[in-house]
C-alpha cells in the first residue's frame, strides 16, 4: 500500500485560479496552492473520447447544483489516468481542481490534513502579513475545515477527485475496513466531484464504466508508445494486442517491459503463455499505478470479495479452470452433485448464484451480460498464475464434472446449442493439462467419456480420442472389459476412429462392441443395433456394399421394431441407407430413403436440426449426381447456412457442405466459385487431420480436376 505520510501523496493540486476566492470564517482568501501533480506522460493516454465526452457533459461547473461522477471499472482499466487527463485538459474550467487518495480511510483523512493546513496556514500568513507556520489541527478539525470551506457560498466552481475508492462501505456492502466517502463530501450541496473505484455499487454518483478497448489499434498504439518499437509491419505485435483484449494495464506493462530489453513481442508473449510466475516477478510496477501491476492490481478487490462472500472467491477459483467467456448458471448447477458443500451451497438456487456473481461484479472482476457471465482474459490468467498458485486437482475435477455434466447427446433437441457453448470450456481442459500434471485416476469415468464425446462432436478428433482412452481405461479398471458403460465408450471410439479414417482400428472396436452388447443386452437391444448401424456405415466407407446393406437392414428392422417408423433413432438408419443406395448409383431408392428421413427429422426436431441438415445435405449431393442442378444448389445453400449457424464455418459437418458445393458449382462450369469453395473445405480439412486423412485427399484430389479441367 502506498504510505500515507509521503508528500504530496495524499494531497496534490493541479490547478487553483490566481482569483479563486473562498470564505474562511470573515474573509480568508485562498489564491494559489502549490504542490506536485502525479508525473503522468499525457503522450502515453489513449483513446477514451466518449468517456470524456461524458465527464465533460456531467462535470460542468454549476452554482445551481453538486456533480457527483464515478468512473468504475476493473483495476488496470486506466480509471486514474483518464480522470487526471480530463482534469489536466478542463482545468481552466474550475476555480480549484484538487486530487485526493481516497484508496482507504486513513490515506483520505491524512489528505484532508494535509488540505486543511495549506488552507489555514495560507491564510493565516495573508492575515498576520508574515509567514508563521500555523498550529497544528485535530484531524477531526482538519476535516471539519475543509468541509466548512467547500461549502462556502462563493466556492462552488472547484473540481475534487477522489482516486482509488475501492472499499466503499454503503448499504448493502459489508467491509471491515471500508468507510463511506460521503462523510468528507461538502456540507453544502455543489461543486463537482469525480470518484475512481473498482465498486458498482456507488449509486450516488452518475456512472461512467470503463471497458477494455474495443479498437484493436488503440491497443497497438499503447504498445507503440511504450515499448518506443514500430509495430505497423509486426504480426507477433497484434497478436500480443490481440490477447491483451484489450486491457490498458497489461498493455503498459508489455510495452515498458520491450522498452527496457532486447525481447521482441513474440518473446514476450511466449513467456506470458509459458512462465506466467517468472515474468511476474521480474515484472516492475509502472509509475501511475502506484505499487500496484498487471499480477497484483486484483488481489485487493479478491480480498474484498473474500470480506462479504467467501464462497464467492471459491467459485471465482473455480472459473480458472472453465473457459471465461461463457458462464452461465446450469453451467455450474448440474454440476452440484456430490460437490464440495460450499458448491452446493452457492447453486442450490439461482439467487443464491445470482448474488455471489453480483458480489463479484460488484468489484468489477467480473462481466454480467443478458443470459451469462464473463472474465476478461487477462484476468483469467491471473486466477491460475497467482490466486492458484498450486495446481487444485479438486477445483479442475469439478470444472470437469461442470462441463461433463452439460453435455447434450444427440438425440437430444438443440444439441449443438449447448455444445458450442462449452466448447470454450473444453479448450481451458487442454490449457490445464498442457501447464500441469493431471492425475486422471482422480477423474471420473463418466465425466471423462462425456467430455470425449463432446470432443468428438465439436471436431476435436485428437482431444477426443485422447479423452476416451482414459475414459475406458478408467471403465475397464472399475468395472472390467465387457461392463455396458466400457462396451458404450468402446463404440464411441470405434465411431471416431472411422471419422479420423483408421479403418482397421474403428473395426477391431465395433466389433468388441458388438459381441459385448450381444452378451450383455441380445441381440435386439437398442444400444447393440446403434453398433450395427456404426459398423455398417464402417462397411460402406470400406466397400464392402453387401455387408453394409445386410447390417443397415438388420438395424432398421430392430429400430423400427423396438421404436416405431418414426423414431429419430429409425431415422438415423434411414438416411444411411439412402447414403449406401447413392453410392451404389440406386438413386430412386436413395431418393426415397432420404425423402422419408427428411420428412420425419422436419416433423420430429424441426426445419434447423443438424440430423435434418445432414439429409438436406446429401439430398443436395443427390440431386447434383442426377443433373438436377438448382434443386442440388438450393439444398446444399440451406445446409451450409444451417451448419454455419449450429456449428460455425469450421466445422467437418460445414466442411463436407462446401465441398460439395465445390463440386456443384465445378459441374455447372462457375470455376471461380468451385475454387473458392474447394480450397476453402481443404483449408478447413487441414486444419483438423493429418494429411493423409481421407477427406483431406478427397478434397485435394478434386482440386486437381479443377486444375486439369482449367487447363
Amino acid at each position: 500500500m502506498a504510505d500515507p505520510s509521503r508528500p504530496g501523496n495524499q494531497y496534490r493540486d493541479i490547478r487553483i485560479d490566481q482569483g479563486a476566492k473562498a470564505q474562511l470564517g470573515d474573509t480568508y482568501i485562498l489564491r494559489k496552492l502549490s504542490h506536485p501533480i502525479r508525473k503522468i506522460d499525457e503522450q502515453l493516454f489513449i483513446g477514451r473520447e466518449d468517456e470524456l465526452v461524458h465527464l465533460h457533459e456531467w462535470l460542468s461547473p454549476s452554482t445551481e447544483r453538486q456533480n457527483v461522477v464515478a468512473i468504475s471499472g476493473l483495476g488496470g482499466m486506466g480509471k486514474t489516468q483518464l480522470s487526471l487527463h480530463f482534469a489536466r485538459q478542463y482545468h481552466r474550467r474550475y476555480s480549484a481542481v484538487i486530487w485526493l487518495n481516497a484508496s482507504s480511510e486513513v490515506t483520505l483523512r491524512a489528505a484532508y490534513m494535509s488540505l486543511a493546513q495549506r488552507i489555514r496556514c495560507h491564510n493565516k500568513q495573508r492575515e498576520a502579513g508574515q509567514s508563521e507556520v500555523a498550529e497544528q489541527l485535530k484531524e477531526e478539525q482538519a476535516i471539519q475545515l475543509v468541509r466548512q470551506w467547500l461549502s462556502q457560498a462563493e466556492n462552488k466552481t472547484w473540481l475534487l477527485i477522489f482516486d482509488n475508492y475501492d472499499d466503499p462501505r454503503l448499504p448493502g456492502i459489508r467491509s471491515s475496513t471500508g468507510y463511506d466517502i460521503r462523510t468528507f463530501f461538502p456540507y453544502s450541496t455543489q461543486g463537482s466531484i469525480l470518484i475512481t473505484t473498482r465498486s458498482s455499487r456507488i449509486t450516488f454518483a452518475r456512472s461512467v464504466r470503463l471497458n477494455k478497448f474495443n479498437d484493436l489499434n488503440q491497443s497497438l498504439a499503447v504498445l507503440a508508445r511504450r515499448s518506443g518499437r514500430q509495430i505497423q509491419e509486426d504480426v507477433d505485435a497484434k497478436k500480443l494486442a490481440e490477447r491483451f483484449d484489450g486491457l490498458p494495464l497489461a498493455l503498459a506493462t508489455a510495452g515498458d517491459y520491450i522498452s527496457q530489453t532486447a525481447d521482441s513481442f513474440g518473446e514476450y508473449l511466449q513467456m506470458y503463455e509459458q512462465s506466467w510466475d517468472e515474468l511476474a516477478e521480474n515484472s516492475d510496477g509502472l509509475m501511475e499505478y502506484d505499487d500496484r501491476t498487471l499480477y497484483t492490481t486484483w488481489n485487493l478487490s479478491r480480498k474484498q470479495v473474500a470480506a462479504q462472500d467467501p464462497q464467492a472467491v471459491e467459485l471465482f477459483r473455480l472459473m480458472g479452470y472453465l473457459g471465461n467467456a461463457d458462464l452461465w448458471y446450469e453451467l455450474f448447477q448440474n454440476g452440484a452433485g456430490s460437490a464440495p458443500d460450499w458448491f452446493c451451497d452457492i447453486t442450490k438456487s439461482k439467487a443464491r448464484f445470482n448474488k455471489a456473481m453480483a458480489t463479484l461484479h460488484s468489484y468489477s472482476l467480473i462481466e454480467a451480460m443478458p443470459g451469462h457471465y464473463s472474465l476478461h482474459a487477462c484476468v483469467h490468467d491471473w486466477i491460475l498464475g497467482y490466486l492458484i498458485s498450486k495446481f487444485d486437482m479438486a477445483l479442475f475435477g469439478l470444472a470437469m464434472h461442470c462441463i461433463a455434466q452439460n453435455v447434450a447427446w444427440e438425440s437430444m433437441p438443440e444439441y449443438w446449442v449447448i455444445n458450442s457453448r462449452l466448447n470454450h470450456h473444453a479448450l481451458r481442459i487442454d490449457h490445464c493439462q498442457q501447464r500441469e500434471v493431471v492425475d486422471w485416476n482422480d477423474i471420473n469415468e463418466e465425466d471423462m467419456h462425456c467430455i470425449g464425446y463432446l470432443d468428438n462432436m465439436i471436431g476435436r478428433l485428437k482431444e477426443a480420442e485422447a479423452m476416451y482412452m482414459r475414459a475406458l481405461k478408467g471403465y475397464e479398471k472399475a468395472w472390467g472389459a465387457e461392463h455396458t458403460s466400457t462396451l458404450d465408450t468402446v463404440n464411441d471410439l470405434g465411431s471416431l476412429y472411422k471419422n479420423q479414417g483408421k479403418m482397421a482400428e474403428a473395426e477391431a472396436m465395433f466389433m468388441r462392441a458388438l459381441n459385448g452388447k450381444e452378451k450383455a443386452w441380445g441381440a435386439e437391444h437398442t444400444s447393440t443395433l446403434d453398433t450395427v448401424n456404426n459398423l455398417a456405415g464402417l462397411y460402406k466407407n470400406q466397400g464392402k456394399m453387401a455387408d453394409a446393406e445386410k447390417m443397415y437392414m438388420r438395424a432398421l428392422k430392430g429400430m423400427e421394431k423396438a421404436w416405431g417408423a418414426e423414431h429419430t433413432s429409425t431415422l438415423d438408419t434411414v438416411n444411411n441407407l439412402g447414403n449406401l443406395y447413392s453410392d451404389q448409383g440406386k438413386m430412386a431408392e436413395a431418393e426415397q430413403m432420404y425423402m422419408r428421413a427428411l420428412k420425419g427429422y422436419e416433423k420430429a426436431w424441426g426445419a434447423e436440426h443438424t440430423s435434418t441438415l445432414n439429409t438436406v445435405n446429401n439430398l443436395g449431393s443427390l440431386y447434383k449426381n442426377q443433373g438436377m442442378m438448382a434443386e442440388a444448389e438450393e439444398m446444399l445453400l440451406r445446409a451450409l447456412k444451417g451448419y454455419e449457424k449450429a456449428w460455425g464455418a469450421e466445422h467437418t459437418s460445414t466442411l463436407r457442405t462446401v465441398n460439395n458445393l465445390g463440386l456443384l458449382y465445378y459441374n455447372q462450369g462457375k470455376m471461380a466459385e468451385a475454387e473458392e469453395m474447394l480450397l476453402r473445405a481443404l483449408k478447413g480439412f487441414k486444419k483438423l487431420y493429418d494429411a493423409d486423412h481421407p477427406s483431406v485427399l478427397h478434397v485435394t484430389s478434386n482440386l486437381s480436376r479443377l486444375t486439369s479441367a482449367r487447363n
